[in-house]
């Protein structure tokens, strides 16, 4: 059910029985710059750990018992140019509560104190509190470059959208920017975040959607009318592949590769896509797994996944620097078989049940009603259960053979041990 609290901001319920708890979502979104990216991601962390009323984590911690538990906290995602910043609160519902309180109406209102009113002082955040927020960020920013797998993805990220891209930016910004950003700025931001950025909550489980609205309208949201969260698909086909080689002191040797993906959001080749995916390097049945890492025992890990927004498929592999050309002409292989047919029917048919089975199961998880119900309202289309399951089983074989043959190599990024081991 879906309900206009203002222009621009929407409020989504959807009725579950089968959850103990209730999930709040709260959505602000924009097509944020580079700029705006680490913005955001210093305010997520500040704005998660004291308001007014709960002036430091102790309390917020206190409050969170007081609601029976609740889980609370802010994270970031992009789905292609939309940058989002999320605030979400899980706690029980009160239909399994022996005491007769109101734990969502508690619940709506304690979001309510950590989004509207942050600790402030002199028309800014709390100093001490910035500050330790910041360094904070910026360390942990730093210190992924300790996972080694984590920064080879970030760098093939960089490789192929390019420096200048937004997308080349991780959604929790960059550590040089955010360590430079002043108190004052960030909070004027933060003021024109509440101002404009479009607005969708989602609230999942066992509620009334009328009892959910008349907290949500009391809300300080003004209506924002010119807020454009548009999903655009980006085409970055190139001549020739990037390459990028890197040596560091590490054990295990990265390499990934980035392949232009050709199919998008729902469009007519998308569950075809889907399947390619996890028969080439998505499943524990892919060819990757089974060829490249179980039968040539060339990776620890070798894995393929796909971002339809930005029409890109990565692969992630851990090699044995003195294996980089072998690994290559044997995920090379893997492709071309799918691109000539060179797969069985059983293989296909335990690939599609695989999938069917994982998106079933993750009905389980009342992150996933809201994560489909948020891409539903960006993408301005939806699909039920029944719908996306039989459209993965009609998937038939040209179709996945079509969409292999327009899969494009674009970026090659080796992060390299630097070890040779010789016969």
């Amino acid at each position: 059910m879906q309900i206009q609290i203002k222009p621009g901001v929407t409020l989504t319920v959807i009725p579950v029985s089968q959850f103990k708890n209730t999930q709040v979502s709260v959505h602000f979104l924009e097509n944020a710059s580079k700029k705006e990216t680490s913005y955001r991601s210093l305010l997520a962390n500040i704005l998660e750990t004291s308001s007014q009323k709960y002036r430091n984590q102790i309390l917020v911690s206190q409050e969170l018992s007081q609601l029976y538990g609740a889980g609370f906290g802010t994270s970031l995602m992009r789905k292609q140019n939309v940058h989002d910043l999320m605030f979400s609160l899980a706690l029980p519902n009160d239909h399994y509560l022996a005491s007769s309180e109101h734990v969502l109406d508690q619940g709506l209102d304690f979001l309510q104190e950590m989004i509207f009113n942050p600790l402030t002082e002199n028309g800014q955040f709390h100093g001490q509190t910035y500050q330790r927020q910041q360094r904070n960020l910026v360390a942990y920013i730093n210190a992924l470059k300790d996972d080694k797998q984590s920064y080879a993805a970030l760098q093939l990220q960089q490789l192929y959208f390019g420096a200048e891209d937004i997308q080349s930016v991780p959604t929790f910004g960059d550590a040089k920017q955010i360590a430079e950003i002043p108190n004052q700025a960030l909070f004027k931001y933060y003021q024109k975040v509440l101002a404009q950025d479009r607005v969708e909550i989602f609230v999942v489980g066992d509620v009334v959607a009328t009892q959910v609205q008349e907290i949500i309208q009391k809300w300080p949201l003004s209506e924002r009318t010119n807020n454009h969260t548009d999903i655009t698909r980006l085409n970055l086909a190139r001549k020739e592949i990037q390459q990028k080689t890197e040596e560091q002191m590490i054990v295990q040797s990265k390499l990934d590769l980035a392949y232009q993906f050709p199919t998008n959001f729902r469009d007519e080749t998308y569950y075809a896509g889907i399947v390619f995916n996890a028969l080439f390097g998505g499943s524990p049945l892919s060819k990757l797994f089974l060829n490249v890492r179980e039968k040539a025992s060339l990776a620890y890990y070798a894995t393929s996944n796909v971002d339809v927004f930005n029409g890109l498929m990565v692969v992630q592999t851990g090699i044995n620097a003195q294996d980089k050309d072998r690994v290559l002409t044997i995920i090379d292989q893997q492709l071309k078989d799918i691109q000539n047919n060179d797969f069985s029917d059983d293989h296909l048919a335990q690939i599609k049940t695989g999938l069917i089975s994982n998106y079933i199961g993750s009905l389980d998880a009342e992150r996933s009603y809201t994560s489909r119900a948020l891409t539903n309202r960006l993408v301005g289309s939806q699909t039920t259960t029944n719908e996306w399951v039989k459209a993965i089983q009609n998937v038939s074989r040209l179709e996945i053979v079509t969409v292999a043959n327009q899969v494009q190599l674009q970026a090659i990024y080796f992060l390299s041990s630097g070890a040779k081991k010789h016969a």
